[in-house]
């Protein structure tokens, strides 16, 4: 009798067990995945040459009409997404030494991929991480919360990173050389596939994170799009005619007399490459949503395609780059499809790469820490409305003091080497050259280090061809930098309530 009572407890245990088991599994099969393209200085004057992602993703979702990178540059915009954070309270504010003082800050401890790992989520990361990648932490390191990991090894820079570069693939280097099939992009989506079979063979949700080198510099197209767009030139704005800089910020002017020759003969050939490198991105997205589909995951799956940061090309004569406050370098493409978006739906909020770690956060239903800066735009997806900003810090650049040396002062390996391979963050080494600012509905504030200042009433100049700072009242200059100083050194919750204080009367002009 003892046996069968014993019989009995172990198949009643075994049968709630798998009842547990399967209650689960249709929690996590309910759980909603997602996807983040990110590109790598993709600007709004490329959106037409990805004609797949457009009608994929755009006409099939949201299209973000005003979305912003608060810090526009490569390290410190992938570190204020995964944490959700302005770049001020990362610790990142320049592309050097980027991941050393993110590592050192143990900041990668508690990103959005931790968060849904720790809630069930198998995660994944394919391309580029953030620069200086792994310097201090060790060649074989992988950040926490990663089920998969297939990041690019960012020093010495012998290699672009769409040949002749290395992966960290879960912990092994892995070289890759300059045949047709080492194309990174190319690579990338065969290592994305093959994780959405593998997750269409269990049921967890999953995160798949795709950080994509195109279309930075030098813009290398696969070999199959080499030939596209031979006649294709750069977009004229009225930014790249204005011929009259004598309003622009000394500062400012410094870069036009870089030396750099650049004429349209340069800047129709960098447009052409950076078009065609992006025919690659295009097949990936599409290639992405054909796994999808055929997986029957694409109805649980948001989708969200955009880049760190955007680029300019000869606006207000300055030479191909990023790192301004100008729109051309903050305002940058945002796309979104997924469970319950409206095809064709647009967006007008103010947004930015800190409410994607708090979106993903909403997205999965866990909590976000009270660190995060963000605010969720899933409702907005959802055709809801909620209490928003009304503007956003703009910041770059390490205040010039003791604190930015201590920034600074990290070891080496001798394997290592150190540096910003970029010739294009041109304010970095232009004394005085960081600013602080508030990006508003209508205006653009800015403040130099160097003292001086820029104000542009965009409704009515919306290229930014007249800085009215030497217009404005002393009562107006004097409310514009009250609400700057708060907001610089905001956090948490701090920085929402002061971001919808923003809205400003900017008619108040001498």
């Amino acid at each position: 009798m003892k046996n069968k009572i014993a019989v009995l407890l172990i198949v009643l245990i075994l049968l709630a067990g798998a009842a547990y088991a399967a209650a689960s599994a249709r929690l996590f099969r309910k759980s909603p995945n997602v996807i983040v393209i990110l590109t790598d200085d993709l600007d709004n004057a490329l959106l037409p040459y990805l004609p797949k992602t457009n009608r994929l993703i755009g006409e099939q979702g949201a299209t973000f009409d005003n979305y912003f990178i608060p810090t526009p540059l490569c390290c410190p915009s992938r570190a204020s997404m995964l944490r959700g954070e302005y770049a001020h309270n990362t610790d990142i504010l320049e592309n050097s030494p980027g991941f050393p003082r993110f590592f050192k800050l143990k900041k990668q401890e508690n990103t959005f991929n931790v968060w849904l790992y720790k809630a069930g989520y198998r995660t994944a990361l394919y391309g580029k991480y953030l620069n200086n990648y792994p310097v201090n932490a060790g060649r074989n390191y992988v950040p926490p919360g990663w089920s998969d990991w297939g990041a690019s090894l960012g020093t010495n820079y012998e290699g672009d990173l769409y040949y002749d570069y290395t992966l960290n693939e879960n912990g092994v280097l892995v070289e890759y050389g300059s045949d047709p099939e080492d194309y990174s992009t190319d690579v990338i989506k065969n290592k994305s596939l093959a994780f959405l079979r593998e997750r269409a063979a269990d049921r967890d949700p999953f995160l798949l994170f795709l950080s994509i080198y195109a279309p930075h510099g030098p813009s290398t197209p696969a070999p199959r799009h080499a030939n596209l767009f031979n006649d294709l030139t750069r977009p004229r704005s009225p930014a790249i005619d204005e011929e009259d800089l004598s309003d622009k910020p000394q500062i400012i002017r410094a870069l036009t007399d870089s030396g750099e020759d650049f004429d349209e003969g340069d800047a129709d050939a960098l447009f052409q490459n950076r078009a065609r490198s992006l025919q690659a991105v295009d097949e990936l997205v599409e290639a992405l949503i054909q796994a999808l589909a055929q997986n029957g995951q694409l109805e649980t799956t948001y989708i969200f395609f955009t880049s760190d940061n955007g680029f300019h090309m000869g606006e207000h004569g300055i030479p191909p780059g990023k790192g301004t406050a100008y729109e051309e370098d903050i305002r940058v493409p945002f796309m979104a499809r997924g469970p319950g978006i409206a095809p064709g739906s647009r967006i007008s909020q103010m947004t930015a790469n800190i409410d994607i770690a708090p979106t993903i956060a909403d997205i999965a239903g866990v909590p976000c820490p009270d660190f995060v800066d963000g605010s969720s735009f899933l409702p907005f997806l959802h055709g809801k409305s909620v209490p928003w900003r009304a503007g956003l810090l703009i910041e770059f650049g390490y205040e010039r003091n003791e604190n930015a040396a201590k920034v600074q002062n990290i070891s080496l390996g001798s394997e290592f080497d150190l540096r910003d391979p970029e010739t294009d963050n041109l304010l970095v080494n232009v004394y005085g050259g960081g600013f602080r600012g508030i990006r508003g509905g209508g205006f653009l504030y800015l403040e130099y280090q160097n003292g001086e200042i820029e104000f542009y009433d965009l409704k009515a100049d919306p290229y930014q061809l007249e800085n009215l700072a030497g217009r404005l009242t002393p009562q107006t200059l004097a409310a514009l930098h009250t609400k700057l100083e708060a907001l610089k050194y905001c956090s948490g919750q701090e920085c929402r309530i002061l971001e919808r204080q923003l809205e400003f009367d900017i008619q108040f002009l001498n």
